[in-house]
């Protein structure tokens, strides 16, 4: 292959027109011809073109376009945008279609479409295209067929997006329905289990009514009783292992290292993503003792401080002493 030879635009630019033909062209120098903003005319005859390029549809002032004798498979779906041309000629080339675009040229009075290899229906639109007359007879019939498709494919276009719209919505009453349903079904199967557990639980207690006497209400009140003190005893002794904890009394010293070794492995058990939570936890857990130790000590130092209070301790121990000393002399 030989050079590319660069064609100087500007100098083949005479009175808006631009006369590119024979150049042996490859591609279309669309920047350099956009700078000229004057041109209408523009003659691409007469090279090796294959197709135009992307950009090709901004040259929007052009009202003659001559793209003969060249070899363009298609044209840019964009080609409509040209809508001020008035002359086109695509003689000889190696068109099958036209982009649909093709309806917007509606102030086009000449198409030459002659030696394309066109396929039937849009053949027989264009006609033989003789002589001038039927170029311009050429050029309205082919606008108003792409016109007419242009149409017919919008109007389909919207039927779908109707029919797809119409289909999505059925689908979405559809979920709607489908989770009202499952939502019902949930309700009554929840409503028969509850009324199942009050009918077994009615019948239980009418069969164990009539063998009910005393005895089993005293042995119920004393369960309760013992109930009631093994759960007053937890709290205390929960009561005074805090305490305990709190002012760090060596009683619970293996007690507070068992309790911080398990939160550590408690704490690296935890996800990442909660592990702040739980050290806040432990925080606030180690402020709570902090208080509770404060206090603590406050109480201790007002007992140890307080005349009232000792002179009670002091009366208690020899209450005590007493009592002892009386306990040996009857033995």
């Amino acid at each position: 292959m030989g050079q590319k030879v660069k064609i100087n635009v500007k100098e083949r630019y005479t009175d808006g027109e631009i006369d590119l033909s024979m150049s042996d062209l490859d591609e279309v120098p669309v920047k350099e011809i956009a700078l000229l903003k004057k041109t209408v005319s523009l003659d691409l005859s007469n090279n090796r073109l294959i197709n135009l390029p992307i950009n090709f549809s901004t040259l929007t002032n052009l009202t003659k376009l001559d793209l003969s004798k060249n070899e363009i498979t298609e044209l840019p779906e964009d080609f409509g945008a040209l809508s001020k041309l008035t002359y086109l000629d695509l003689y000889r080339n190696k068109l099958q279609h036209l982009p649909l675009s093709f309806g917007q040229l509606t102030g086009l009075k000449f198409l030459d479409l002659k030696d394309n290899p066109l396929v039937p229906a849009i053949a027989k639109v264009a006609g033989p295209c003789l002589d001038t007359k039927g170029c311009h007879q050429c050029a309205k019939d082919i606008v108003t067929f792409y016109k007419r498709l242009q149409s017919e494919v919008n109007t389909e276009m919207e039927i779908r997006n109707k029919a797809r719209q119409k289909q999505l919505e059925i689908n979405r009453q559809k979920k709607l329905e489908e989770k009202k349903k499952v939502k019902k079904e949930k309700q009554k199967a929840k409503k028969e289990n509850t009324e199942k557990l009050i009918k077994n639980n009615t019948e239980k207690i009418s069969k164990k009514e009539p063998k009910k006497n005393k005895t089993p209400q005293k042995k119920k009140q004393k369960k309760i009783s013992i109930g009631s003190l093994i759960f007053w005893l937890i709290i205390i002794l929960f009561f005074v292992v805090w305490v305990l904890t709190s002012i760090q009394h060596p009683w619970v010293d293996p007690l507070i290292s068992t309790l911080n070794l398990y939160f550590e492995n408690l704490l690296s058990k935890i996800p990442p993503e909660y592990r702040p939570y739980g050290i806040s936890c432990i925080n606030s857990v180690k402020v709570l003792q902090v208080y509770t130790r404060n206090i603590t000590l406050k109480a201790i130092e007002f007992v140890n401080t307080d005349k009232n209070i000792q002179e009670f301790f002091n009366r208690i121990k020899e209450s005590y002493y007493k009592l002892t000393e009386a306990s040996v002399t009857s033995k």
